[in-house]
């Protein structure tokens, strides 16, 4: 028999062949509407991927049972089987007509290449009725058939794929069908849709993934309750970590922006300061891929740094910044989602600590500043001074003394130097109360002025020197994209003298410059006195006409006939002393002198005439319009002298 010869009749008795055999299996026919009914309804119960893959295995099933069929009739070759499916595919009604392009097949080898144009597939007019223009194929049940049919005929596994669909906009439906071995790897997504669903396996591991999300979420519930139960009391964030600890089982470590560490629980404290180190140096060695993830990321990272020290990490946040980090430490076990919404629920907790704790420190900070201003205004009776001094702890009756700090960036804007000073006053109260120095702290002018107790360094066994120096240092280290510049006024016993400590501290001020960054108003002598004038324009004006001569014609040469002045004044006009201390001949240096006092058209040597010469050298090194580092010209002037 051969198959292009079978009319519509024949197909139909091969169809019904097993009917004969087994009079109870019955042929139903149903309206094409009815089954596109039935895909909607799969597609909106069980969404897109799982209708696919339920059409794609029905429709195999039918091609199956129609090849048996086929199989168990007397063909001239085995390639006439071929030409069958088409025909029995047209006679279920899937089609109205096909078109074959290619059909061939190798039996023998198990090979085949069968391409078919399908004239108005059912499923595609259904899929354009209910939903509309397709961006992918949608003939599943007929791609379905075609496969199941044609891996019954060769004996080996054959995939159908269309490459054209009406109901993505194509004339017709194109089907290409090949051995999965011939298809190179291109059906591999295809694959997966041929394997039967266990929809009641499925459910099950909902369920479970369920039933685990919700034990999740009561242990987080369980979690953020303590947690906030221990900000409400204001523990600390050493309490913070025990309580996270204790529910997670897990080591904790709480650092600060810079990875110093604050609070740890299940290690000791040395251990974690031992993986805070490990951890800078393998950010350091990673930094390209993870520097930026630390300082910007607003999720929790996984850092797996060593194999015994892997970390869940996530930033803790103060004022839309990262002012910390929030850790579980693991060895040998791995996260578990749980972990994370326990971890950033402590972040948090952490989060809140940090603000009532900001909040409550500015509030002080506030009250002590408004202080420090009434009492430089002299707006408050001493009554008043002394019962607002008790309420915030400030001793009155110790010796008091007054810094006023000068930061320098280049071309802040007023904001910058608006936020930079609280951020510093709030650096600098952790710093002096961790010294257990008694400070007022306020703003004047765009400087930070500290009204401190020296009762106090007295008692700490510290001087007044060593304190400033280290405070310096602190400012430095903690800010080295700026340079400070610290005025330190003279002590006095009575606080009613505070005004006269802010005037002489910012005199300091005016003096301090690269070569000298502290400075002591009891170093000034005279001058100190002379720059807390009012009208410092009247000293300008003395300068320039003491020394404006000579330093007109000495620009030119870098000031050195000036320089020469300062240095033979402050040796006390010894010719002999001021020549080894420039390392100058003596020759060299008299006719210097010689022309200095030709242009000054005075005699230097006159003592009264030295002086006010003198005077005004030290206001031009102090403005940093001469450029003589005081420091080292002192410690040379004591070699020479030695």
């Amino acid at each position: 028999m051969k198959a292009d010869e079978l009319d519509l009749t024949q197909i139909y008795k091969i169809s019904t062949l097993h009917n004969q055999d087994n009079p109870q299996e019955r042929m139903v026919t149903i309206p094409t509407a009815a089954i596109g009914m039935l895909r909607q309804e799969l597609i909106e119960t069980l969404g897109p991927e799982r209708t696919k893959g339920f059409l794609l295995r029905h429709g195999w099933h039918c091609g199956v049972n129609d090849a048996q069929k086929a199989l168990e009739m007397d063909w001239d070759s085995k390639k006439e089987l071929l030409y069958v499916g088409p025909k029995m595919h047209t006679l279920h009604g899937y089609l109205e007509e096909v078109e074959l392009l290619i059909a061939e097949a190798d039996f023998s080898n198990g090979s085949m290449h069968h391409e078919a144009i399908w004239k108005n597939s059912y499923e595609a007019e259904e899929h354009l009725k209910r939903f509309g223009p397709s961006d992918h194929p949608v003939c599943h049940t007929l791609v379905g058939y075609a496969s199941g049919y044609l891996s019954t005929i060769l004996g080996k596994k054959v995939i159908a794929k269309e490459i054209e669909c009406k109901a993505m906009g194509h004339e017709h439906c194109h089907a290409v069908c090949r051995t999965v071995e011939e298809w190179n790897g291109e059906v591999e997504n295809e694959l997966k849709y041929y394997k039967a669903d266990n929809i009641i396996g499925v459910l099950d591991q909902t369920f479970e993934k369920l039933k685990i999300e919700r034990d999740n979420l009561s242990k987080a519930y369980v979690v953020h309750q303590k947690l906030m139960e221990e900000v409400l009391k204001e523990h600390n964030l050493s309490s913070i970590a025990n309580t996270l600890h204790q529910i997670s089982t897990l080591p904790v470590l709480i650092e600060d922006v810079n990875l110093q560490t604050i609070a740890v629980s299940g290690f000791s404290e040395q251990k974690a300061i031992l993986f805070s180190g490990k951890l800078k140096k393998w950010i350091h060695k990673n930094r390209q891929k993870y520097s930026n993830d630390l300082k910007y990321s607003k999720q929790t990272l996984f850092l797996n740094c060593s194999p015994d020290h892997k970390r869940l990490l996530t930033p803790i946040y103060l004022n839309r910044k990262i002012v910390g980090y929030c850790s579980f430490l693991y060895r040998e076990t791995m996260p578990q989602e749980v972990d994370k919404l326990i971890l950033e629920h402590g972040a948090l907790a952490c989060s809140l600590y940090l603000l009532n704790e900001r909040t409550r420190f500015n509030t002080e900070q506030r009250i002590k500043g408004h202080f420090l201003d009434d009492i430089l205004s002299k707006r408050i009776t001493l009554e008043e001074l002394t019962e607002r001094a008790y309420y915030i702890g400030f001793p009155l009756n110790d010796p008091y003394f007054m810094i006023a700090i000068h930061s320098l960036l280049q071309k802040p804007s007023v904001k910058e130097e608006l936020e930079f000073n609280d951020e510093l006053i709030n650096e600098l109260s952790t710093f002096v109360k961790d010294q257990r120095i008694q400070a007022l702290f306020g703003q004047k002018s765009g400087k930070v002025i500290i009204l401190l107790s020296e009762g106090l360094l007295l008692k700490n066994k510290m001087k007044k020197e060593n304190f400033c120096q280290t405070l310096m240092d602190h400012c430095s280290k903690k800010f080295p994209s700026y340079l400070f510049k610290l005025g330190i006024s003279s002590t006095s016993q009575s606080i009613d003298e505070a005004p006269q400590l802010y005037e002489e501290c910012l005199s300091a001020l005016m003096v301090a410059n690269r070569h000298q960054k502290i400075i002591f108003f009891d170093s000034l002598g005279i001058e100190g006195v002379m720059f807390q004038m009012k009208n410092i324009s009247l000293i300008q004006k003395f300068i320039q006409k003491m020394l404006g001569k000579l330093i007109e014609q000495d620009k030119s040469r870098d000031m050195e006939l000036t320089k020469t002045l300062y240095y033979y004044l402050s040796n006390g006009c010894n010719v002999h002393k001021t020549a080894r201390v420039m390392n100058f001949s003596i020759s060299g240096l008299r006719y210097r002198l010689q022309k200095i006092n030709e242009i000054l058209q005075t005699d230097i040597n006159v003592p009264s005439t030295g002086y006010q010469l003198y005077v005004s050298l030290q206001f031009l090194i102090y403005w940093g319009e001469l450029d003589i580092d005081l420091n080292s010209y002192l410690e040379e002037e004591e070699t020479v002298s030695e």
